[in-house]
């Protein structure tokens, strides 16, 4: 995306959480910094809406021709009325964001690019080959849910587990395991042990969640979806459900959001009618019933899941969004896999050294687009 060494982009304490304005003024001025040494800029990546303002005065030093600005998840309600309307009416910024629900709630902000989330090479490729070790059902279904343990009760998890009591009166035993970063607050400690059949894990290796995946009978997302209010909330993705399917794990999207876009519905998974817990039984019970439907909305699932993530198509979306073109054919001396040769590495030829008239890329932030839960 840039000629010459990467930059080290600046950072801030907690730019897009609200932080102390001492901390935003310092983050523009480094930002102001980087772009000097860096000179004529091709693209600016700002990767949260609230560094906006930072990279409407960068893009001005530096000169740049695009400002991409990626926006996803509550974020897009949170965003102060200032920076909503320079987001609208500055020339160069340009929202950019990851589902079709996300760019709807981006409308009155023009017409936002859609980039949806990738999934990390190494980590795709244990998912499916974990997926590919599947065992047969067990006779106790197993439902799996995965999110950041902090945000259980935005996450909907108050919602399963009453679901579950709906499901386990039709169907007898069902096993719930919850997993996701940690540490898990109180609270959720006292509702899983209070739950039957109920498992926590809390901060798995990637090697143990990925296990986790591809054990599972069915996985369950249950986001709930509050545009307004103090403490808005809703579902911009669901990358999760990306990373269930790849393992052949059927799926259950949240009601509402843009989850819609992660999975095929019918096929893959399924979405409740509403976010009710009785919606989500009914559900929930339809598949767990049928293991058989079960067995093969996970094998399409990973099917699927495997066509959509592939991560040179993911290499050329990010280019074709962030700065209008393909990205540069690989180097025929460096092999698949490899490293550039030594003499290549400390001297490179001269159309490809740093110069502070060739086009860069900074980004203005460490952000981008969440590829774990």
């Amino acid at each position: 995306m840039k000629a010459g060494p990467r930059p080290t982009p600046p950072r801030a304490a907690d730019p897009g959480g609200g932080g102390q304005l001492a901390a935003r003024v310092d983050f523009a001025r480094r930002v102001a910094g980087t772009t000097r040494r860096l000179g004529r800029l091709d693209a600016l990546v700002v990767g949260h809406p609230d560094l906006v303002k930072a990279a409407a005065g960068a893009a001005s030093l530096g000169g740049a021709r695009r400002v991409p600005v990626l926006c996803y998840g509550a974020d897009i309600w949170r965003m102060p009325p200032a920076d909503r309307a320079l987001l609208t009416r500055h020339p160069l910024l340009r929202p950019v964001t990851i589902s079709s629900f996300s760019a709807g709630a981006l409308a009155g902000l023009g017409l936002a690019r859609l980039l949806p989330p990738g999934v990390p090479a190494a980590w795709r490729a244990a998912l499916l080959a974990e997926g590919g070790r599947r065992r047969p059902h067990a006779p106790v279904p197993t439902v799996l849910s995965v999110f950041p343990l902090a945000a259980w009760e935005d996450k909907g998890l108050p919602t399963l587990v009453e679901a579950l009591t709906a499901v386990r009166a039709e169907l007898g035993p069902v096993r719930l395991v919850v997993a996701g970063r940690g540490p898990a607050p109180g609270a959720l400690h006292e509702l899983l042990s209070a739950t039957p059949d109920a498992e926590l894990d809390e901060s798995p290796s990637d090697e143990a969640l990925a296990r986790q995946y591809a054990t599972a009978d069915l996985f369950a997302l249950c986001t709930r979806t509050r545009p307004t209010g103090p403490r808005p909330c809703g579902e911009g993705y669901g990358t999760v459900l990306l990373e269930a399917q790849l393992a052949g794990c059927a799926v259950v999207g949240p009601a509402f959001g843009g989850s819609r876009d992660a999975y095929q519905e019918g096929v893959t998974g399924a979405t409740p009618v509403d976010e009710s817990p009785a919606a989500l039984a009914e559900v929930l019970v339809g598949l767990l019933r049928d293991r058989a439907r079960l067995t093969r909305a996970g094998r399409r699932g990973a099917e699927w899941a495997e066509s959509v993530t592939r991560p040179e198509d993911h290499l050329r979306a990010v280019f074709q969004v962030l700065l209008d073109r393909a990205p540069a054919p690989p180097d025929p001396a460096v092999p698949a896999g490899g490293t550039a040769p030594a003499a290549a590495a400390t001297s490179p030829p001269p159309e490809q050294r740093s110069a502070p008239d060739r086009p860069r890329t900074l980004p203005a932030a460490s952000g981008g687009w969440p590829t774990r839960e």
